[in-house]
């Protein structure tokens, strides 16, 4: 399915208001139900009281009733141009100034609308299928949770509704896969729908077609109707392989077993690392949306067979997200599972090459981007999942099987592929998508990844502010400059060496420059090295806890950890510096330090390594 639509309604209807002048612009295109003409409404209309059969004195009631109804059917369009895509056509009638235009078919508004019964959150909803909205619109009562966001709906008469927020909503059709898409939380229901499904949503679910007796079809079976994708898809690499299913409109992947051999049963036996107290409810409430998803599915034993493999569940926790994110222990999985990662990406090297795209930039995340990719049938008996004292099988592509960033990568890879306009303004790094908008706009390749399966959440323009591998990048005086993504954490009261490893690595991470609490963390590491054995010891150490103190107190006071973000050019200059602990590289491009590492010198040679480099 394509957009016909001209640019200047592309982003009509369901979208937030941004400025007075659209408000002005939706207001002075208002025309009448009952005479076809501009700026005013039928209880205004003059031709109607001057026609036929107008209403008089004692029809006052009625009219008053048409008005209401009228009105009320008018809220649930938002523009004028998606309210006249809605209506009867109009044919002219008689000539001269007595001429009338009339309706070729007598049908209310709300049955000139197209309809479709889709379940909405696991609820099945008639809904309003409507190609005027670019985005899904959704009433408070299909949604338990959305999060909270100021937005401003206008519709045909002008009036504003004040959305609650947005949310991400779980679409089913019947006999389709699931798919997820973005939706503004309502209040009011527009014609009486608890449900407007937009193009975002008729875009992921495959495009639609209506029949001639106006029934709305949805997910077709011939995908060259909408000219959506072609048969034959399909990614064969030595550890894995995937295929796309046209109909269903969805990857299934599977890995492939190290030498070719099935290991038959594996021996782990633990259903659960039980979470903490306080992280229990909100890590089952998540595991109960994996259900209702249908990412964890009732184990049957009848077709699949005896179990071979239990993957046993960890809460862990993303303090920058607030939530308890459920992940599977695949450790014992992957001994079996060789993987070939000459081709993985670097994420430093990926930094390096997004650094260059300029500052019309956008960048593109999908939804639960690994549980999209399904898991073939005949490796679900080793994906068992044990919740609550019932078995599952783990329907999706585990975030923690060593092939899952090969098989993401390749599948986005493949689908960004099949357009060449979309793979020559894109760059992938696993599931994250950079868009060069000076060679291709987000929105197409939005639209472009929904015809094979993948949805995705709102694409964010670098300049407003954008997560941009693990930095936060934002527009300053007509560049983009980059931060640290995260507040510097708190030093944990017990050491060890893994929590010391863990808390400099989440101090310093992938960041580009980082100017002394480099070779400050690494410092610390070589020490901690020093005073342990193996990595779960406890380290009482109070110079030790004294000195990450010191440098997350600084850090906080200082951090070098900013700079600009745009590189351009081909010439830099490098400085080097040593002394008796380290060997420093800054290097320099426009006036700006755009990467900075540093070496410890190894305990033996610090000295005479030192003299040699002055």
């Amino acid at each position: 399915m394509t957009d016909e639509r001209p640019s200047s309604v592309s982003d009509a209807c369901f979208i937030a208001r941004e400025t007075e002048t659209r408000v002005r612009g939706v207001v002075s295109g208002l025309r009448c139900y009952s005479c076809g003409g501009p700026k005013h409404f039928a209880k205004d209309c003059q031709a109607q009281r001057r026609a036929p059969g107008a209403s008089g004195p004692s029809d006052r009631g009625g009219g008053r009733r048409r008005a209401r109804t009228l009105r009320r059917e008018r809220c649930g369009a938002l523009t004028t141009q998606s309210a006249s895509a809605a209506l009867p056509p109009i044919r002219e009638t008689g000539v001269g100034e007595r001429s009338r235009r009339h309706p070729l078919f007598p049908l209310p508004l709300t049955q000139a609308l197209r309809t479709a019964q889709i379940d909405v959150n696991g609820v099945r909803r008639s809904v309003l299928v409507y190609t005027g909205c670019s985005k899904c619109s959704a009433h408070v009562s299909c949604c338990g949770k959305w999060r909270k966001a100021v937005i401003n709906m206008v519709a045909v008469d002008g009036r504003e509704f004040q959305c609650e927020g947005i949310s991400t909503v779980r679409l089913r059709p019947p006999g389709g896969a699931v798919v997820h898409v973005q939706a503004v939380m309502v209040r009011s229901k527009p014609f009486g729908f608890e449900f407007i499904l937009g193009m975002n949503g008729i875009t992921a679910l495959g495009g639609m077609i209506i029949d001639d007796r106006r029934h709305v079809q949805l997910r077709l079976k011939n995908p060259s109707l909408c000219g959506a994708v072609s048969d034959g898809l399909k990614i064969e690499e030595r550890d894995f392989s995937a295929s796309f299913d046209p109909v269903n409109r969805s990857w299934t992947a599977a890995w492939k077993w190290s030498e070719g051999a099935e290991p038959g049963a594996l021996r782990n036996t633990m259903e659960e690392y039980p979470p903490a107290e306080e992280a229990r409810t909100a890590y089952e409430e998540e595991l109960d949306t994996w259900i209702d998803n249908g990412w964890l599915v009732p184990y049957n034993e009848e077709e699949f067979g005896p179990p071979k493999g239990l993957i046993p569940p960890m809460a862990v926790v993303q303090p920058n997200k607030s939530k308890e994110r459920p992940v599977m222990d695949f450790r014992e999985l992957n001994d079996h599972i060789e993987t070939f990662t000459a081709d993985t990406d670097i994420c430093a090297q990926k930094m390096r090459e997004w650094r260059r795209e300029g500052p019309n930039v956008a960048m593109i995340d999908l939804t639960k981007a690994y549980h999209q990719i399904r898991i073939d049938k005949s490796l679900w008996p080793y994906q068992t999942v044990v919740f609550l004292r019932r078995r599952y099988c783990l329907t999706r592509l585990g975030f923690s099987l060593n092939v899952a960033p090969l098989i993401m990568k390749a599948v986005v890879s493949r689908v960004l592929s099949q357009d060449q306009v979309v793979e020559r303004g894109t760059s992938t790094y696993t599931d994250d998508i950079l868009v060069n908008e000076n060679v291709v706009k987000a929105r197409r390749v939005e639209e472009h990844l929904a015809r094979y399966g993948l949805t995705c959440k709102p694409h964010e323009h670098v300049v407003n502010g954008a997560h941009v591998l693990g930095l936060k990048v934002l527009g300053l005086d007509r560049k983009l400059v980059w931060k640290r993504d995260n507040p510097v954490p708190r030093v944990s009261d017990r050491l060890t060496r893994r929590s010391v490893f863990s808390y400099c690595s989440r101090l310093v991470g992938n960041l580009p420059v980082c100017g002394w609490f480099r070779i400050a963390a690494a410092f610390v590491k070589r020490k901690v090295n020093s005073t342990t054995t193996n990595w779960d010891e406890v380290v009482n150490d109070v110079e030790l806890w004294t000195l990450l103190t010191e440098i997350a107190d600084e850090v906080r006071k200082r951090d070098p950890a900013h700079g600009m973000w745009n590189v351009a050019g081909d010439h830099g200059r490098v400085w080097v510096d040593a002394n008796s602990l380290a060997i420093g590289i800054a290097i320099e491009a426009d006036g700006s330090i755009i990467e900075d590492a540093v070496w410890l010198w190894p305990d033996d040679a610090r000295s005479e390594s030192a003299h040699c480099v002055e």
